[in-house]
């Protein structure tokens, strides 16, 4: 977690009722913007933002530092979309990445699933949430190895398979690449994450001999951890148009091809279509819907109800 969300977390945490306020001014614009995209329509968007809010409220005392505060409210949004569409009685997924060229239907595996995807960041002491956490670790390392060293393609590959999660034949469409590649790619990757996990104290035994069970723990280690999103500050660049050319033709990748909705909806608060007036007004909606809750917090457990 960087050191501006620290120190926001701190203030929440401590009970700081101005705290809370920054809280929600720095999130709700991205997580509405989210929210929109999925649900059509702002009113709901923000009922939901709000659930969101009280559900952070509920578990932060639960949320592991190691990775993005961002990404953990991106996450229990995700889920309390799932949850509205649910309680409507449709069944429908919100995948985190909107693929160029198709639909909710193609993905590879359910994005409803069983398993919160939040529960990647809460503290758990089983041996199992060890393993993954080292997994979570090498997911890191990768991408920031692919990344310095301006190897794309390879990036690109690694994100439409596990960030994504497309086949090899959707993949080798877009890229202009064969389904071989991408397949000898896969499994370059996979080895290169096997070997980093066999040094941790809690390896995850033959996970990568298992090419489908190493596919879905990686997306869903990818999907929370986020290693491979570009900084808000890369993103600032590039809707200026000032960023090195292998740097932009990356991001428009992510951010129009592979359809990262997360960033997206950072995309949108940086270029926002309503008025700083709607804005403002909508934090101040949201603040003083959850002011009771976060009041209410002060002193509980902190138990998920995720």
């Amino acid at each position: 977690m960087n050191e501006a969300d620290g120190h926001l977390l701190q203030l929440v945490q401590s009970g700081d009722q101005e705290g809370w306020r920054q809280f929600v001014d720095r999130f709700q614009r991205r997580l509405i913007a989210f929210a929109v995209k999925r649900v059509g329509s702002v009113a709901t968007a923000e009922d939901l933002v709000q659930e969101t809010f009280v559900s952070f409220l509920s578990s932060q005392e639960n949320y592991r530092a190691d990775g993005e505060l961002e990404s953990f409210l991106f996450q229990i949004l995700r889920y309390r979309i799932i949850d509205h569409y649910r309680r409507s009685g449709i069944h429908r997924e919100v995948p985190v990445c909107d693929f160029i060229g198709s639909d909710a239907s193609d993905v590879v595996t359910d994005a409803v699933s069983t398993e919160p995807g939040v529960s990647w960041y809460v503290r758990r002491d089983e041996q199992d949430e060890r393993a993954i956490r080292a997994l979570a670790g090498a997911v890191r390392r990768l991408a920031q190895f692919l990344q310095s060293g301006e190897r794309f393609k390879e990036l690109q590959i690694a994100e439409g398979l596990f960030f994504a999660r497309r086949r090899n034949r959707e993949l080798a469409a877009v890229m202009n690449s064969s389904e071989n590649e991408i397949a000898v790619v896969k499994r370059r990757l996979i080895g290169r994450l096997r070997d980093d996990v066999s040094q941790s104290t809690e390896p995850l035994a033959d996970w990568g001999n298992d090419m489908t069970l190493a596919s879905d723990l990686l997306s869903r280690v990818w999907e929370s951890q986020r290693p491979s999103c570009p900084k808000r500050s890369t993103l600032g660049k590039f809707t200026l148009g000032i960023l090195p050319p292998p740097w932009a033709e990356y991001v428009d990748f992510h951010v129009r091809t592979l359809g990262c909705g997360f960033c997206r909806a950072n995309l949108d608060e940086l270029n926002p279509d309503t008025s700083r007036d709607d804005q403002d007004a909508a934090r101040e909606r949201l603040f003083e819907s959850t002011i009771g809750f976060f009041s209410a917090s002060l002193g509980r457990s902190g138990e998920s109800e995720i």
